[in-house]
This record gives C-alpha cells, structure tokens and sequence, in this order.
C-alpha cells in the first residue's frame, strides 16, 4: 500500500477511511468527474505535471503580451512616425529661418552702427533747438504764479543756446564753423523771440493789475498785494534784461501809486489819532501851582506874558479853564506808569477801530507820537525790502533811497504837521514832550537796524521840532517859579514847622526832578568814554536840568532869608532833594544787578567788567545837592 501511495502520489491523504458525502441531486456527474480531476492534480505531487500547468500560464502570459505589442503596432507607431516626420521638416525650416535672422541681425548690426554715427551729430541741435509744446502752452495759458517762472529760465537758456548758431552773434565765426545751423533755424528763432515778447507782455500786464488794486475805491491790503508780486520776482528782472525802459516806468507807476495809497491810509490813520482823546495840559500844570502855602504873582513884568498867550488858543480856554485839583498836579509831576510806552516789548501800532473809539482819559501824546512814527517806520521798512526784492534795477542804494523818499514824503509832511498842530502847538505837558523825544531816540536805534536812511532824516526833524519845544516849557517852569510870592509863602518868620520838614515847593520840585532825571537814564547815550560824555552835555536835557536846579536854588534862597534859620531851612530842603536821588540811584543800581545777573545766565561768566550807566546829569546832581547839604550842616 505504501509503494502504490507513493506511485500514486497520495502520501499526505489520511489512512483513514474518508467519509465521502452525497453529492447533491442537482449536480451532475460530469462536474463530480472534474471534480475528482482537480481534486487529484492538487494532491498529486508529480512534477511532470506541476511543470505543465506553469507552461500553461507562461503560454497565456506571452499570447497577452504578444496582443499588446500587436495593438501598439497598429495604433501608436503610426502616428509617432508621422509626428517624427513632420517635426524633421519643420526643424529643417527652423533652421533656414534662423539662417535668415542671423543675417537681418548683422544687417540691422550695421545700420544701428550707422544711425548711432549719424544721430552724434543730429541730438545736440535737436535738445539745443526744441521748444516742447508743454512749455509753449504755459506761457501762452499758464497761471502767473512761482511755478510759472520756470519758463522764464527755460527762456533764457534757449536764448543763450541760440545765440550760438545766430549767424549775426559775436562769436559766430568761432561756433558756426563748429555746428551746422539747421535751415528753419530762423523760424525757430522767430518762435522763440514770440515767446519772449509774450512773456513780456504777460508780466507787464501782471504788474500793471497788480498796481491797480491799490487804487480801488476799497483797496486790497499793499502786504497782500506785495506778497503775490515777490513770488514772481523773476517777472521784472526779465522785462529790466529786456527792455529796460518799461522796467523804468512800470516802478515809476508803482511808486506814484504808493504815494497816493501811504498819504490816503496815513491821512485816515491821522484823523483816527486826532479823534482819540488826550489828557489835556495847560498852564496849571505849572511849579508852584496846586500847593496851599503859594501863590503865584500874576502880576509879575516877566516877559512870561507871552509864553501865556498861546494858552488862550488851547481847547480848555474855548470851553472855560476848569480847576484843577492839588492831587491831579502832584500825580502829574510823578511820570513812573508814563514810563512804560518806552520798556515794553510789544510794539505792535494801535489801530485806527481802536483810537477812534478810545475813551481813557488818561492818553498822552507821546502814545499819538509813538503810535504814528512807529506805523511809519513799519511800513516804510516793509516798502524798503519790497523795492529791493522786486524793483531792483542795478545795485545802486541810493537810487532805492530816492525812490522810498519819493513814495513817503508826503505822509513825513503829514505827519510833521500832526506833530506841530496836534501834540506841540496847545500842550504844556513836559513830560510828553520829553517822552516823545526818548521813543524818537529808539526809532532811531531801530531805524539804523533795519537801515531805512530817509527815516532817521524825518526823526531828526522830529526832534528839530521836539527840543525847542521842551525847552520853551523849560522857560515857562523856571519863569512860573520866578513869579512865586514869597511874602505871602512865609507869613511867620518863627514859624517852626518850617525848620522841621521840607517845604511842600521842596516835595514838588523833587518829583520834577526825579522825574527829568528817569527820563534822562533813558538818553541814547550811554556812559564809558569822553566822547559819549560830550554828547550827554550836549543834549539840551542836560543843560535844562542844571537851569531848573538853579531858579529852584533861588527860589529856596529867598524863601530862607524869611525864616529863623536860612541855613537849617536850605540844609533840610537840600537833604530832603539829597535823599530822594540816593534812592533813586539805588534803584537804578538794583535794576542794572537784575539785569547783568540776567545777562550771566545767557553768556560765559569770563568778563568781570561792570559799567556804570547811570546818567552823567544824574550824578553831577547827586553830587551837588550833597555838597550844599554839607556846606549848610556845618554852618548851623
């Protein structure tokens, strides 16, 4: 049994006896026989029949494969032979084509090499010779403003260029060899000549406009209009390189209009100031006047007379001369809070809204006086760098200075005659005067700062008027103290209150004094050198004070010889003046501290020099009155 199980191949089959069920009715016996046959070929362990079935599936691996390559055969080659085919033919012709590219390129090559040749010579006539369209409607259409100027320069620089190829130019025989002049060079010129002459005519006409609208019947503010004429300063400049004498008549126009506009607005700003209200100072405001122990000798021969009469012409006359309390006379003799007008920092002009409906009574002149010239000054500063800036013909000074003399001079004449008539003619207010001659003397400072001659001339005839004027009320002082009665002023010669404080004419004359000499620390001139001591002897200031102090002395002498002691009497009234400059001196000497003290903040701390400008009259009045109390100290 196990040599037929292993013929048969049937060892791993179990010696057991296999059940083998029934098959089912509805199969048949042809399937159970195929059945059995595979059965068997599994179980068979043969080679020779294991080798027949993977020769079976190599068969049908190869039939697939040989189907497949058929397939390709038939469907894919042909049409990769025709796309090989045709892709030969059209790289064949590619290739004839990049042949012909390569020789348009050495061709073009060559004519590029020529044309480069060609246009080294044509570019520069062509950017020396355009005038781009752009530029053209500018001129013609443009706005005249700051922008609007670049086509001047365009202007210039095309005439410069041009000039080189005009045949009648000076250097002409250098450059016309040089460069070829096109044949409608001369049109072109012509163009450009047109363009100039636009130009021209354009600016005129700007300016012209421009000047107009200051002679409206409601003008346009001059600053306005001189702010849109500074930006286009390159307009008049062209018209003075072009035509030189409708440069000349286009700033004469505009000088004769300025003329008129400045004495128009000046002539309204005069009756505004002439509307606002002044203190008004007559002759009460006079030493000796307001105090209960005087009277004054109407009497007297003096030739004072004369100075009076012109009192009769002041408005408090035509009105009735109103009494003038004790108290207003003593607070006018003390100038303190007057002082102001000359340290303050804001300069800015009163406007004429403002003094047409002023009502403080307490208006002096010297406000109308420094409220007029400073508005002079501004404007005549403001119209000077305008004229320089704009109206610049040649760089000659004085011809400038002539032109601004000519615009002002009739406002200068207007404001002389308010001068005369409105502040000098029916005042007696000293102070005022003397005030006004101070803020003279710093517009004159400032004048020289901002370098505007023709003014400094008109405040050196303000001050022509101003001096003889103070000094006219220096006479009418020291003759009211003249006129002082002395019987009556001293009734009692053992009148003891009179040996025991100052005389009320000493306190009076103290505040005077006191109030010349803060006016005279305000002089130009300032302490240091034989030369600036000269001056402050020249000024008339100094001079007065010293008759003032004298007719004062005078007065002090004969009122003594009235009394018990002439010598306690004189000493204790010249202690009284004495003491009042010691501490004005200090004062001045605190002030000048805070200041230098200031002034270290600002700079290095290497300079130790320390200048003394107390007033040269301030000092030599100190001294004096110091030596008169001494010398009547040692008498009683």
């Amino acid at each position: 049994m196990e040599s037929l199980q292993q013929i048969l191949g049937t060892d791993n089959v179990s010696q057991d006896t296999t059940v083998i069920t029934p098959k089912a009715d509805n199969k048949t016996d042809n399937q159970e026989e195929e059945d059995i046959f595979q059965t068997f070929i599994k179980e068979c362990k043969i080679p020779d029949y294991q080798a027949n079935v993977s020769a079976s599936k190599e068969f049908e691996t190869l039939k697939k494969k040989q189907d497949t390559l058929r397939s390709t055969l038939e469907t894919v080659v042909p049409p990769l032979r025709e796309y090989i085919v045709s892709f030969s033919k059209r790289l064949s012709d590619f290739t004839s084509d990049l042949s012909f590219i390569r020789s348009k390129s050495s061709e073009l090559k060559n004519l590029l090499e020529y044309n480069s040749k060609k246009l080294e010579t044509i570019s520069p006539l062509v950017n020396d010779l355009i005038i781009p369209i752009d530029v053209i409607n500018e001129i013609l259409h443009g706005k005249i403003n700051a922008s609007w100027q670049e086509n001047i320069n365009f202007i210039r620089d095309k005439q410069e260029i041009y000039s080189k190829y005009h045949p009648t130019s000076d250097n002409s025989e250098t450059t016309t060899n040089d460069l070829e002049v096109p044949k409608d060079f001369e049109i072109m010129n012509d163009i450009l000549e047109c363009l100039k002459l636009i130009i021209l005519e354009r600016s005129k006409k700007f300016i012209v406009h421009n000047i107009k609208l200051l002679r409206r019947h409601h003008p346009t503010p001059s600053q306005r209009i001189q702010n849109d004429m500074i930006q286009v300063a390159e307009c008049f400049q062209f018209i003075v390189e072009n035509n030189y004498s409708l440069a000349l008549e286009l700033r004469q126009a505009y000088s004769y209009t300025m003329r008129w506009y400045y004495k128009q607005y000046f002539a309204r700003y005069i009756r505004s100031l002439t509307i606002l209200q002044f203190k008004a100072i007559d002759t009460q405001y006079a030493l000796g006047n307001g105090l209960t122990n005087i009277k004054i000798d109407e009497n007297s021969n003096d030739k004072s007379n004369s100075t009076l009469f012109s009192s009769y012409l002041s408005p408090n006359y035509l009105y009735g001369l109103s009494t003038i309390s004790n108290e207003t006379i003593s607070e006018y003799f003390q100038i303190k809070r007057r002082l102001s007008i000359l340290s303050q920092e804001d300069n800015t002009v009163m406007i004429s809204q403002i003094a047409e409906n002023n009502r403080n009574k307490e208006n002096y002149i010297e406000i109308g006086f420094k409220n007029l010239n400073l508005a002079i000054l501004d404007n005549c500063s403001v119209e000077y760098n305008f004229l320089k800036s704009f109206f610049r013909v040649s760089d000659n000074v004085e011809e400038l200075n002539g032109i601004l003399e000519q615009i002002f001079q009739p406002t200068l004449d207007q404001a002389m005659e308010y001068t005369i008539h409105q502040l000098l003619q029916q005042t007696y207010d000293i102070f005022g005067v003397l005030i006004s001659i101070r803020v003279a003397n710093q517009l004159q400072f400032e004048t020289e700062r901002r370098n505007v001659p023709i003014i400094s001339e008109y405040l050196n005839n303000q001050l022509i008027l101003l001096w003889p004027r103070f000094q006219q009320l220096i006479d009418f002082q020291c003759e009211n103290l003249r006129k002082i009665s002395i019987t009556q002023n001293m009734v009692k010669k053992n009148n003891n209150a009179i040996l025991s404080k100052p005389h009320e004419l000493t306190v009076q004359f103290g505040k005077f004094l006191s109030s010349l000499l803060m006016l005279a620390g305000k002089s130009a001139f300032q302490e240091g050198s034989d030369e600036t001591m000269n001056d402050e002897r020249a000024e008339p200031l100094y001079n007065s004070i010293i008759r003032m102090r004298n007719e004062f002395e005078t007065v002090m002498t004969k009122c003594s010889k009235v009394t018990s002691s002439p010598e306690r009497f004189l000493s204790l009234n010249y202690l009284y003046l004495y003491n009042i400059l010691q501490k004005q001196h200090l004062a001045i000497q605190d002030d000048e501290a805070r200041e230098e003290f200031d002034d270290t903040l600002d700079t290095s701390n290497d300079s130790n020099i320390k200048l003394d400008n107390t007033p040269l009259i301030f000092k030599e009045t100190e001294d004096h009155f110091k030596i008169l109390v001494e010398a009547y100290s040692k008498v009683t």
